[in-house]
């Protein structure tokens, strides 16, 4: 299920590339495509906490977790402190681009995994 979640949480974007092009004005078509993205936010976020919880397995299993947690939430505030400047100096059009440009490292990451195909299943 790894790559049907990283799509869920990176392909909606391109949505806001959509809206940026066309500037629909029906906000149930606004509602719709932010509604997407969330749904797909939601479902993508669950495997990257998935290998939050793989990557911290060993003795010190929850401090391990903490520091994952706390690199996420720095890998969403940094970026998220310069995006307002950044979609100036873009435009909105630009800047959903250079957003779907932003998140091939984490396709490259998702390849890189190595996940033991039996983690997580319950032992008989």
């Amino acid at each position: 299920w790894l790559w049907p979640m990283v799509a869920a949480i990176h392909l909606p974007n391109g949505l806001f590339i959509a809206m940026a092009t066309w500037q629909p004005q029906d906000p149930w078509l606004v509602a719709a495509a932010v509604a997407t993205e969330q749904l797909g936010y939601g479902f993508g976020f669950a495997a990257y906490l998935m290998v939050m919880i793989w990557a911290a397995e060993g003795p010190s299993q929850t401090a391990h977790y903490a520091l994952c947690t706390g690199f996420m939430a720095l890998g969403m505030m940094l970026p998220g402190m310069g995006a307002g400047w950044l979609q100036e100096q873009l435009g909105y059009l630009n800047f959903f681009v250079w957003c779907v440009i932003a998140t091939v490292p984490s396709f490259l990451a998702a390849a890189w995994l190595r996940i033991d195909p039996e983690y997580g299943k319950k032992a008989e």
